[in-house]
C-alpha cells in the first residue's frame, strides 16, 4: 500500500513543479503606431488614454470604423528546454477578453444583444526567457471596441464621457499551459464627431492617418479625387 501512495505523491509533484505561474503573461501599456503606421514595442511616444469617435466614417465606404488596441505583452516564463526536446515556455498569445466598465469600475448595462464581456483574436510569439533574464515582450495588436458597439457606446454618452477597457491577454505555451494575465484597464473618451476633419483631403492626406476617428488621428469627411494628368 505504502508503494502506492508514493507513487501516487511523485505524480502530483512533478505536476506541480512543471505548471507555470499565473502572473507569468502580463500587459504593461496600450501602444500607439509610429509614424509609418508599424507598432513597435519601443515607441517614441505614449498616449495617456484613448478616444474614440463614434461618428467618424471611412470616406471611401461609409463603414464605421473599430477601436484598436495594441497592447504590449510581456512574459516571465523561464526557459525549461532540454537537448532532447524544443522549448516548452514559449508563449503564443491569441486572445484578449475584454470588459467594457464605465468610469466608476462598474458594468454598463448594454443594450440587448451587446455582449459584455467578450474575446477578441490576436496573435505574437513570446520566447522563453533565460533565468534572472529581462521579460520577453512583444505587441499584439487586436479589435478592442468593434464599430458594432458603437450604437450601444452611445447610450453611455449622455451620462459619461468616457469608458474603461478592461483587458486581460490570454494563451497557450508551446508546452500547452494555459496563460492569462492580470486585468490591464484602458481608459477611453467617447466623442461625436471631435476627430472627423469637416473638409476634404486628398488621398496622401488621408493614408498619413493610421488609425482615423480615434486617439490622435483625425479622419476626413471625403477624400478629393486624384488631380488629372495630362
Amino acid at each position: 500500500m505504502s508503494r502506492f501512495i508514493l507513487v501516487a505523491m511523485t505524480i502530483v509533484t512533478v505536476a506541480a513543479c512543471n505548471r507555470f505561474p499565473d502572473n507569468g503573461l502580463q500587459i504593461v501599456a496600450n501602444l500607439p503606431p509610429d509614424d509609418s503606421c508599424v507598432f513597435d514595442a519601443d515607441p517614441e511616444i505614449r498616449l495617456l488614454r484613448g478616444l474614440y469617435d463614434l461618428s467618424y466614417r471611412d470616406p471611401n465606404t461609409g463603414g464605421a470604423s473599430d477601436y484598436i488596441i495594441a497592447p504590449l505583452v510581456q512574459s516571465y516564463l523561464v526557459s525549461n528546454a532540454l537537448e532532447f526536446q524544443g522549448e516548452q515556455a514559449n508563449l503564443q498569445v491569441d486572445n484578449y477578453d475584454i470588459t467594457i466598465l464605465l468610469p466608476d469600475g462598474t458594468v454598463p448595462a448594454l443594450p440587448e444583444g451587446i455582449v459584455n464581456p467578450y474575446r477578441v483574436d490576436t496573435s505574437a510569439v513570446l520566447p522563453a526567457i533565460e533565468r534572472g533574464g529581462s521579460a520577453s515582450q512583444e505587441v499584439a495588436a487586436a479589435r478592442g471596441i468593434p464599430a458594432s458597439y458603437q450604437d450601444a457606446l452611445r447610450t453611455i454618452l449622455p451620462q459619461y464621457s468616457s469608458i474603461i477597457l478592461e483587458i486581460r491577454a490570454g494563451g497557450t505555451t508551446f508546452g500547452g499551459f494555459s496563460q492569462r494575465s492580470a486585468p490591464f484597464r484602458w481608459p477611453v473618451d467617447l466623442c461625436e464627431g471631435c476627430l472627423v476633419n469637416p473638409l476634404p483631403c486628398t488621398i496622401d492626406e488621408f493614408s498619413e492617418s493610421c488609425l482615423p476617428g480615434q486617439d490622435i488621428w483625425a479622419g476626413c469627411s471625403s477624400v478629393l479625387p486624384p488631380p488629372v494628368t495630362p
